[in-house]
């Protein structure tokens, strides 16, 4: 778990490092485009790649740090070990969408051969990037599950040894 832990957030570095990259390269663009009147060839498509190297390999970190958006409005009326089952359903739900999601995406990236249109960067290095970022989300989803039944079994040993 320490391992998956550290490889997540490596990649969420990763992502902020090309977030940063990305929003130089908008800045410069807009001051070459409208200043120098020589846009930057291909900035367009370059950002458009940089997304999916921003976005996918964070999907793990993003998880394992439960930093996704949630509506708990009705959930924090039950009791812990109520949003604990919640939370298992939950994440057993979303694992079986990603794990099919993530089965596509390798069906799909076997067989891509294209590339940008004007950059002529081929998309299939992007497209097993998006492939191993869902694989690190189901694997953090997995973990997210291992460690909330952990707990809900801790939480019904206490409450059998109070008895």
């Amino acid at each position: 778990m320490k391992i998956f832990r550290f490889v997540s957030r490596l990649l969420g570095y990763v992502a902020a490092v090309i977030m940063g990259g990305m929003m130089m390269l908008t800045v410069v663009d807009v001051f070459c485009r409208y200043i120098l009147n020589a846009p930057i060839t291909g900035s367009t498509e370059l950002s458009e790649l940089l997304m999916v190297v921003l976005v996918f390999p964070a999907l793990g970190w993003i998880a394992v740090e439960r930093s996704h958006i949630r509506v708990d409005l009705l959930v924090l009326r039950l009791s812990r070990r109520a949003q604990l089952v919640m939370e298992i359903v939950t994440l057993l739900l979303a694992l079986g969408t990603y794990v099919i999601i993530t089965w596509q995406s390798i069906l799909e990236s076997r067989e891509v051969n294209m590339t940008t249109s004007l950059l002529t960067v081929p998309e299939a290095p992007f497209h097993w990037i998006m492939t191993g970022g869902l694989t690190m989300l189901c694997l953090a989803i997995v973990s997210l599950v291992v460690e909330d039944v952990i707990t809900l079994s801790n939480k019904k040993k206490k409450k059998e040894k109070r008895r």
